[in-house]
């Protein structure tokens, strides 16, 4: 059998502790007869890159040691066809190269006895932002696809919703997975939530004001209401204390038309970071 490559995803910038780091766990795993793949940053790696080609055509099981999180990891090599047993790893959660090699060799394919390799592959790289989609949660549902205001996702042939065109994704923006009914989109470099980084064991769950920031952005019907917002002039706006819809924030009051409210009358008086958001990317477009 084939013993285990391992990847050891280079940091995004120059950083000396860390590039030490790499080096000195890319020896120690050799010493243990494993082979090394040194690689440029597994996210900001470019989607035609022809390490990719590489990558996917390995023999064996492969692992995968990063600055990122182990949950997005996994899932943006696998989105690069790369369908073999994965195992992902986060650096930064190890004291030293030895405590990290140990953890990988304690759950890699036991060394034949014979020398491990390191090899170095290189690539030009850029910084990225750009989602993405644990399929594990993936419930297809399309709504980051409905959402989106830059044509990031699209439906495959199969009908199944992929990451298009990732580099249409505008840099520091996670509304999408603020909006995900499943906790399946994940932005690794975000800083603000580590949900949305995909930190082990934490999963995004939209909070209301996310579910009205959805409503808002698609003017869609709301499955519990019928309600959808509209651009048309408010028939006027909701007394404070009036009842509201828990899915989508629209009034329950039967004066009020479903055609004519506008979606600026919602929660009128309140103002949120969602609601700034959709403004801002309102603008982008």
């Amino acid at each position: 059998m084939p013993k285990t490559t391992v990847l050891i995803s280079r940091a995004a910038t120059a950083d000396n502790e860390k590039r030490a780091f790499e080096d000195a766990l890319a020896r120690a795993l050799s010493g243990a007869g494993l082979p090394v793949l040194l690689m440029p940053h597994v996210y900001h790696l470019a989607e035609h890159d022809a390490i990719w080609q590489e990558l996917a055509g390995l023999p064996g099981n492969v692992a995968c040691i990063s600055w990122l999180y182990p949950r997005p990891t996994e899932w943006v090599l696998r989105r690069h066809a790369i369908s073999t047993d994965l195992l992902a790893f986060d650096m930064a959660a190890y004291d030293s190269p030895e405590a990290c090699c140990t953890a990988v060799v304690e759950k890699t394919a036991p060394a034949d006895g014979s020398a491990g390799t390191v090899r170095e592959l290189h690539a030009e790289v850029t910084e990225r932002w750009h989602p993405v989609v644990d399929y594990s949660r993936c419930v297809n549902c399309a709504q980051c696809m409905q959402f989106c205001l830059f044509g990031v996702y699209e439906l495959d042939d199969a009908d199944k919703l992929i990451v298009r065109n990732p580099n249409n994704c505008k840099p520091g923006c996670p509304a999408c997975s603020r909006i995900c009914p499943s906790g399946a989109i994940i932005f690794p470099l975000c800083e603000t939530d580590t949900a949305i980084a995909g930190a082990p064991g934490e999963f995004m769950t939209p909070d209301p004001s996310a579910k009205v920031m959805f409503y808002k952005r698609t003017r869609k019907p709301c499955p519990i209401c019928g309600r959808a917002y509209t651009a048309s002039a408010a028939a006027g706006n909701p007394p404070q204390d009036a009842p509201v819809c828990n899915e989508c924030g629209l009034p329950l009051d039967n004066a009020l038309s479903t055609d004519s409210y506008d979606s600026a009358s919602a929660d009128a008086g309140a103002s949120d970071d969602l609601d700034a958001l959709i403004d801002d990317l309102e603008r982008l477009r």
